[in-house]
């Protein structure tokens, strides 16, 4: 595995990481790296899963139930506060993992969490989980992975029109390092 960009999360605040999705393995690399106390955004029925889904609460993971517009809200209310608390919050806003390691638009709503909190972003590149699991699953495979952290992305003075531009500018980072990296 090959991490770069830890420099780039800031150790006085907690942030907002949003990254591309495309592996039951996502979660395993990106919160074996991280510096700091983060709790996932994930879909509800994970949490479902005996003890996993225990492990995940104490590790301040939150539900989100995709088909209720009302879970979404609770699901930002809920990472609003930890973040006030001092738990970075990871999420995948594409919604889903990449059926063809792409990376889909990004849920806008999923950037509320930063504009709400004015907490910084930082955007995270995931490449290579894919063929560890998903092209031969239950067979687990050896893979080269790389793990990227952008540079942070404030968003207290962002204007109404920047807010809006915010995932297309994310997901535009995201993607461009992806590139690269499937280029080596």
């Amino acid at each position: 595995m090959e991490v770069s960009g830890l420099e780039n999360i800031p150790s006085d605040q907690p942030v907002l990481f949003i990254g591309n999705h495309q592996s039951f393995f996502d979660i395993v690399i990106t919160y074996s790296r991280l510096p700091n106390l983060t709790g996932f955004v994930a879909k509800k029925s994970i949490f479902k899963v005996p003890v996993l889904g225990l492990l995940m609460k104490r590790l301040y993971c939150i539900s989100l139930d995709r088909n209720s517009l009302r879970s979404g809200m609770d699901m930002i209310l809920t990472a609003v506060d930890r973040l006030k608390h001092g738990v970075s919050i990871f999420i995948y806003p594409e919604g889903t993992r990449s059926k063809d390691g792409e990376v889909h638009k990004f849920h806008p709503g999923s950037f509320k969490i930063a504009t709400k909190a004015k907490v910084p972003i930082v955007p995270v590149t995931i490449t290579g989980t894919r063929d560890i699991l998903e092209y031969h699953f239950p067979n687990i495979k050896k893979a080269r992975v790389t793990l990227t952290f952008g540079k942070p992305i404030e968003t207290k003075e962002l204007s109404k029109e920047e807010i809006k531009e915010l995932p297309e500018r994310v997901r535009g980072e995201v993607r461009g390092v992806r590139c690269e990296a499937e280029s080596l």
